[in-house]
């Protein structure tokens, strides 16, 4: 049977690989003798020391997600500008935030503030050149229309439906 030693006290160490003398033993750490435990994204359990965290991409990830909006919708007009111009701003904020080393997602932040950029001067060509188009097929005469008709909603009636009639009588290119 092994006798174990008294509390306080190394036993002596045997070639067999049994006990090991203090010179043996590797320096001890400030975790309790293990070594520090990798960094990770999550929180640390209860009792265990602090570990930093992950960077945040949330602002970056808002950017790119706004700009994709953007894009998707500057048919609209308003939903790219306005969805374009939230997501200039939240790209800037990523991009700042990121250089500072205060964030992480910076490429995504900087395609984020590219695709809003694209979405806004899309919506704003895109409204210009229907602006143009209605202009240009009775949208005037229309305009022209309800001045004169002052008020007189008979009037202002006859004026829409001549320009629905305009707009119905547009020949469409051929394909």
């Amino acid at each position: 049977m092994t006798e174990y030693p008294p509390p306080g006290q190394q036993p002596p160490s045997s070639p067999e690989g049994g006990y090991r003398s203090p010179g043996q033993y590797p320096p001890p750490s400030s975790t309790g003798g293990y070594p520090p435990p990798p960094p990770s994204d999550y929180p640390a359990p209860p009792g265990e020391p602090y570990r930093p965290q992950g960077q945040g991409r949330g602002l970056a990830i808002t950017a790119l997600v706004l700009g994709i909006l953007a894009i998707l919708s500057c048919p609209t007009v308003l939903g790219g500008v306005l969805f374009g111009l939230l997501g200039l701003v939240f790209g800037i904020i990523a991009v700042v935030k990121a250089r500072r080393g205060t964030a992480g997602g910076g490429v995504m932040a900087w395609f984020g503030l590219s695709l809003a950029t694209l979405g806004i001067i899309a919506g704003i060509v895109i409204g210009v050149v229907e602006g143009m188009w209605i202009a240009d097929h009775g949208g005037r005469t229309y305009l022209d229309c309800t001045r004169q008709a002052n008020g007189d909603q008979a009037k202002v009636q006859q004026c829409a439906d001549q320009f629905r009639s305009s707009l119905e009588n547009t020949p469409t290119p051929a394909r």
